[in-house]
Parts: structure tokens; C-alpha cells; sequence
């Protein structure tokens, strides 16, 4: 594999600076590797930013992610605003997309985990429809992330012949799951395991999905707001990184005006 071609910090938290090409490269390097790993793969917003600055145990998941993705807009312009750098999202959908479309082809199953009841089988008849050749190893919507059910979920994994983890279990439980069972799923065989949040709801149709103009401009929070007005405490976490992106950028300046 390949080493990280340039990673940033964003308010202590490692950020990759990859195109969607390059992403899909590791992807497809990654699900041919056949040397005894399973890499975690984080797709990196806002609320997983303010929420690592409380939790410690999350912060050092991500920082031992094998690859970080900017996953909401809010990442992609405080990049810019701090290295000046353009970067593409990578969503928890397209990557379950992708996953689907290289499966077949690269002989890697993938196993869904997590959602409510039902959702998962209903994104894997999507995802099929959409990939025809796609594999999927199995689907599990009956666990929990609760440590007690750990042995359970691993064991239905081991035995489906997964070789890719998706995690609907929601943020911080997913990535705290993916910490505690990494080295589970690389004694399973599994070569990649990835927190999804709630792409299921959306492959599934349960959740509808932003208008196309909306999503390509990194509006699908506001979408989703409207929709659901009571997610208005979930979105305070917004304006709080905004404010401390502006503090990291006025400390760089800073930094960089004593040199």
C-alpha cells in the first residue's frame, strides 16, 4: 500500500488531502491486499470534530484510522480556510456505492451492520438493482455496539466471508465499535471496515435523500433540518466548529507572523 500522500490536522484531528480518484485507488488496493490487515476508513464531519474534543477515546480512533475523508461541507471549507486546499467529500453513501461496485469484481463481499429493522436489507436490494454484480456477504440489523454483543456480531461476520465492514451504528458508537473489534474483524478476514452513520436510511429510501443541486453544494444538513426540525440541537455543532476552525486559523497566522 501506498503511504498518505499528504494529511492535515483540523483541530487535532488527522484530515487526508486525497481526490476521489486517489480515494478509489486505496479502495481497490485495499480490497486486493492480501496481507493479513483490516484498515479502518473515517469519513471526518463537524459533528465528529466537536464531539472528538469531548471524548478522548473517539479522538484516538480517528487518529488511528488508516485513512481520513472529508465527509461534509464544513470540512471541505475549513480546509481551504486553513492550508488553502481543495478538496472532494466522501460521503458515507458514495462510499457504500463504490463498495458495492468494486464487491464483485475485486471478490469483495461486504457485510452491512447496524440500522433499524429492516433498513439494511432494504439497501442491499437497492444496491443490487443499481450493481447487479454486487456481493454481499450478509446483512445484521439484530446486534447492538454494546461490548456484550460483540461476540455475537463477530462470529456472524467470521462466518459470512465479509471482506467489508459497514457500520450503521451511528457516530461516536461506531467508531468506538470499529476501536474495540478491529483486530477481531482482521482475525475474520475482513480488509476494511468503515463507519457509514446514516447511509443505510438513505440507500434504503426510508430517509429521502436532498435534492441533486443541494447535495453537490453541502447543503443536505439544511435539507434534512427542515425535514426534521427536532435535529436542531445536533446542528448547534456547526457554528461551535466554525468558531474554532477561526481560532486555529487566527493561532496558524500567529504562528507564522513570529517565524
Amino acid at each position: 500500500m501506498p503511504e498518505t500522500q499528504s494529511r492535515v490536522d483540523l483541530l487535532g484531528l488527522p484530515l487526508d488531502l486525497r481526490s476521489a480518484s486517489e480515494v478509489d485507488a486505496w479502495l481497490r488496493e485495499t480490497l486486493r491486499a492480501d496481507d493479513g490487515r483490516c484498515r479502518h476508513l473515517v469519513t471526518l464531519n463537524p459533528e465528529y470534530v466537536m464531539a472528538a474534543r469531548r471524548d478522548p477515546a473517539f479522538a484516538e480512533a480517528i487518529r488511528g484510522a488508516d485513512l481520513v475523508t472529508a465527509d461534509g461541507i464544513g470540512v471541505v471549507l475549513a480546509v481551504r480556510a486553513l492550508y488553502g486546499a481543495r478538496i472532494e467529500r466522501m460521503t458515507g453513501v458514495a462510499l457504500t456505492e463504490r463498495l458495492a461496485a468494486l464487491s464483485g469484481p475485486l471478490d469483495a463481499p461486504v457485510f452491512l451492520l447496524g440500522a433499524g429493522p429492516g433498513v439494511a436489507e432494504d439497501a442491499k436490494e437497492r444496491l443490487i438493482e443499481e450493481h447487479p454484480d454486487a456481493r454481499f456477504a450478509g446483512v445484521w440489523d439484530g446486534g447492538t455496539p454494546r461490548p456484550a454483543d460483540d461476540a455475537a456480531t463477530i462470529a456472524r461476520i467470521a462466518a459470512s466471508g465479509a471482506r467489508v465492514v459497514l457500520v450503521a451504528y451511528g457516530a461516536p458508537a461506531q467508531i468506538h465499535w470499529i476501536a474495540r473489534d478491529q483486530d477481531a474483524l482482521r482475525a475474520a478476514g475482513v480488509r476494511l471496515v468503515i463507519g457509514i452513520g446514516g447511509a443505510l436510511d438513505f440507500l434504503s429510501d426510508r430517509v429521502p435523500r436532498a435534492p441533486g443541486i443541494m447535495r453537490k453544494v453541502g447543503l443536505e444538513w439544511l435539507y434534512r433540518l427542515i425535514r426534521e426540525p427536532w435535529r436542531w440541537r445536533r446542528q448547534l455543532a456547526l457554528p461551535r466548529f466554525a468558531l474554532a476552525v477561526l481560532d486555529q486559523r487566527v493561532r496558524q497566522t500567529g504562528r507564522r507572523a513570529t517565524e
